[in-house]
């Protein structure tokens, strides 16, 4: 029996020449996928005539490895059923354990686990491979938890996009790797709907570039193309121009801050409101000296004095980030993006560590920097919308005095933020 450690990727190499029929990993997800397939397809072998060679590993989810573990062993096929590789003549299986399976374990120890951070629990009690600790964005939910608010859920069915909503299309290129596409539209409530996306894997630009022009047929206000696709390559015209010719979509450059980016999606998928801030009135309100204002300085003063009494409401609009839940592609990418540990001694980076498969993310952020950019004329849709319902209700009702007052409010400009108060001793 030998144990063994790889602590770099060329650690692999010091069992070169070594013949092993048993290997056994302990806690695989801390293993590269090259660190294992080295092992596993050239060490593990036998010179004995119908000797079995056997690979037997355990782990959590979580950890560097945890993307390839869950494509080899989670998505291949249904638990407990054994998968045939052809192209390797091998065959693997995965057995689910959770820590109730195991009856030395202490019962009270399967409760406290309750207690844990929301990720790490689905992870450790539950063996739920679609989200762990130590992910980069701990928002991203496919469904809220069990003692959380409806609205941490990221994913909606899909719906028709109505035609006046601002759309943006960014496109991330590859050849060996993946060029990925996605679209989102902008409400005029100020979230985000991704809507669709394209993928496609060593296709020459005049197919994928097509085939993104077939699938745009409505109006895209915005396109932004990855840097690759603006670098020269020696040919008469880059990538984005070659894009532009064939799609009849005209690229822009993307904002290329990767710790902008990660902050923005971050900020997007965002559904616990901020913490309010109160600050305490000096005087209590005075009914009084409300309607003198109302009849001295008119609606806006009013609406004005009365506000600043009144305890901030809840955040509204959150999460941002609203996903068709047909984007298979983008929902499996944003919960494996994990931080860069390369370049500080293992301590987490601000930035997302690069890993293959990870295009969808790299081309969510080029998409959320460039929407940030499109929210002015949006909101000037809101008041547009605003304004015509406020029309609609005097049409409808006559109303005049409610008339003049929603118009008041409405077109009050407003430069800087209320100030909010509440009543002297009240939290």
């Amino acid at each position: 029996m030998q144990f063994g450690h790889m602590e770099t990727e060329n650690d692999v190499r010091n069992y070169d020449t070594a013949e092993y029929n048993f290997a056994a990993f302990d806690e695989l997800t801390s293993f590269t996928e090259t660190q294992y397939k080295y092992l596993v397809f050239s060490r593990v072998r036998t010179s004995i005539p119908g000797y079995p060679t056997i690979v037997r590993s355990g782990t959590n989810p979580g950890n560097v490895g945890h993307a390839w573990v869950r494509k080899r062993f989670i998505e291949s096929g249904p638990p407990g059923v054994v998968c045939r590789e052809v192209q390797t003549n091998t065959s693997r299986i995965f057995i689910p354990c959770l820590a109730r399976d195991n009856p030395h374990i202490d019962k009270n120890y399967i409760q406290r686990m309750q207690g844990l951070p929301e990720a790490e629990r689905r992870a450790k009690a539950e063996g739920d491979w679609y989200t762990f600790e130590g992910q980069v964005f701990e928002d991203w939910r496919e469904k809220p938890g069990f003692d959380e608010p409806e609205n941490a859920n990221h994913l909606v069915e899909d719906f028709k996009i109505p035609d006046f909503w601002p759309k943006v299309l960014a496109v991330d290129w590859g050849f060996s790797a993946m060029t990925y596409a996605l679209w989102g539209a902008l409400s005029p409530d100020g979230r985000i709907y991704l809507y669709r996306e394209y993928a496609a894997i060593k296709k020459k630009i005049v197919e994928w570039a097509t085939e993104i022009k077939l699938l745009s047929q409505e109006e895209i206000r915005h396109v932004v193309m990855c840097k690759s696709g603006w670098q020269n390559r020696g040919e008469e015209l880059n990538l984005a121009d070659q894009f532009a010719k064939l799609s009849g979509l005209t690229p822009e450059k993307p904002e290329n801050n990767r710790i902008a980016g990660k902050l923005a999606v971050q900020d997007y998928l965002r559904w616990k409101p901020r913490p309010k801030s109160v600050v305490l009135a000096s005087a209590p309100f005075d009914a009084h000296k409300a309607m003198s204002i109302l009849r001295t300085q008119g609606t806006k003063a009013y609406e004005d004095y009365r506000l600043a009494f009144e305890v901030p409401e809840d955040e509204k609009g959150i999460p941002k980030l609203q996903v068709f839940k047909s984007l298979s592609l983008l929902r499996k990418t944003i919960p494996l993006c994990i931080y860069d540990t390369s370049d500080t001694d293992g301590k987490p980076s601000e930035d997302v560590a690069e890993f293959a498969g990870d295009d969808p993310y790299d081309t969510l952020r080029y998409l959320l920097l460039r929407v940030d950019k499109m929210r002015s004329p949006v909101k000037e849709e809101k008041y547009r919308q605003e304004e015509r319902a406020i029309y609609g209700q005097l049409e409808a009702t006559g109303d005049q005095t409610t008339f003049q007052r929603r118009m008041a409010l409405h077109k009050a400009p407003v430069s800087m933020p209320i100030r909010r108060f509440t009543r002297a001793g009240q939290p």
